[in-house]
């Protein structure tokens, strides 16, 4: 395999700590993601439960991003990697003794509160330790590598049922074991993140007040709408996918882990791919493209008659709809000044959390009021109409050479 078709001509080492948090930190995501829903349901919550659960982290990414894309802006990512570290603390303490709605609502609003100050500050920050040409390839690696490790850290998904065959842990306490195991990877990726944070150069501000720097602003307007469409195609059914199985097929961990294994390989394997295709399509029709080609493995998810056929069709839209997902990243960020990214990064931010508090209202609703399947006819439905509004939107747009130096 060319290494130099998917890797960067150049990764300084800042850009290598930065990668290495994101590969501890897949990992981490990966052990944490297999078992979290399934903790909640072993905990007696129910579908309409778990959409208020899962519904705080969006309500607080929608309410920050544009705040914290702006202060980002005014006092730099230094001072913001360490106010990122309150919410991450308290989190980490309340998700290992919550035991109710109250206390799940109130940790996932903090996890809303850590992804508005990292969003604002970790894709600016990866995006310029490269130049124009690399991007594409610099968040393919990113993604391959994040995607690699939450592979392997879905394997946790095996433990539980360990624990409780050889030890005889109760299913709740060997589910909160594997989250344990997550706080602790959470709290060592945190020297490889600041590192980088610390070396990379701080763009020269306006020191007058608050002052929103937008002059792309039809690019951040059009991803802000593209962002809300994605996320609610995604979240309406994608949210909820451990408890659909559990419900559809009475299916626990390991076999959601395995699922996991396999496809988050094959999502490696986009992202490899990804910029290669894009080298010869060009970065706008491959999204594109790609969006509208795993629509119908979508809407074929919930025909499935077995798991063994749901998880096909899970992989083959999760390969097809991948390979678009290092190259909005990329694209997004060849599409602006390098002195607005923080902020116009907020705005799109919001926008995808914004549908993040609608889809699991919706899809929560769907669930119980419809039909368990009927989030995923939805969800297919929007990812189709995604992929061709990403190109008819972004067609005419231009990409912005002016990078700050390394």
């Amino acid at each position: 395999m060319d290494l130099r078709s998917f890797v960067p001509s150049k990764i300084s080492g800042p850009a290598k700590s930065f990668l290495a948090a994101s590969f501890i930190n897949g990992f981490a995501n990966g052990a944490v993601n297999v078992v979290f829903m399934l903790y909640l349901t072993s905990l007696g919550f129910e579908s309409s439960s778990l959409s208020s659960i899962v519904m705080m982290a969006p309500v607080a990414l929608f309410t920050l991003m544009i705040p914290m894309g702006i202060l980002a802006g005014r006092i730099g990512s230094k001072k913001m990697m360490i106010l990122l570290m309150v919410p991450w603390i308290l989190f980490s303490v309340i998700i290992l003794i919550a035991d109710s709605v109250s206390l799940f609502m109130l940790a996932f609003l903090l996890t809303g509160v850590i992804d508005a100050i990292a969003n604002v500050v970790f894709t600016p920050l990866y995006a310029s330790f490269f130049d124009v040409e690399d991007m594409d390839k610099a968040f393919s690696l990113q993604m391959a590598l994040n995607i690699l490790t939450v592979s392997v850290g879905s394997l946790a998904g095996f433990i539980p049922p360990m624990l409780q065959r050889s030890y005889g842990y109760s299913v709740r306490t060997s589910y909160w074991m594997v989250i344990l195991m997550g706080v602790i990877l959470f709290f060592i990726t945190i020297p490889f993140y600041f590192y980088p944070v610390w070396k990379a150069p701080e763009i020269k501000r306006s020191a007058s007040g608050f002052k929103i720097n937008l002059r792309s602003k039809s690019v951040v307007i059009k991803v802000a709408f593209l962002n809300l469409l994605s996320s609610i195609g995604f979240s309406s059914f994608f949210n909820f996918f451990p408890y659909y199985i559990n419900k559809k097929f009475g299916l626990q961990s390991d076999a959601l882990g395995t699922l996991y294994f396999v496809s988050n390989f094959i999502r490696t394997g986009a992202s490899i791919v990804a910029p290669k295709i894009s080298a010869k399509f060009g970065t706008l029709k491959t999204i594109a493209g790609s969006l509208i080609l795993c629509a119908p493995f979508y809407f074929m998810i919930p025909l499935a008659p077995d798991f063994f056929t749901l998880s096909i069709f899970y992989i083959f839209r999760l390969f097809l709809g991948n390979i678009s997902s290092p190259l909005t990243s990329s694209l997004y960020m060849k599409l602006l000044y390098p002195d607005e990214r923080p902020t116009a990064n907020s705005f799109s931010s919001m926008a995808t959390h914004g549908g993040n508090i609608i889809a699991p209202m919706i899809g929560g609703r769907l669930m119980e009021q419809v039909s368990l399947d009927s989030p995923a006819y939805l969800g297919s439905t929007l990812y189709a109409v995604l992929g061709g509004s990403y190109y008819l939107l972004l067609k005419d747009e231009a990409i912005k050479n002016d990078e700050i130096k390394k």
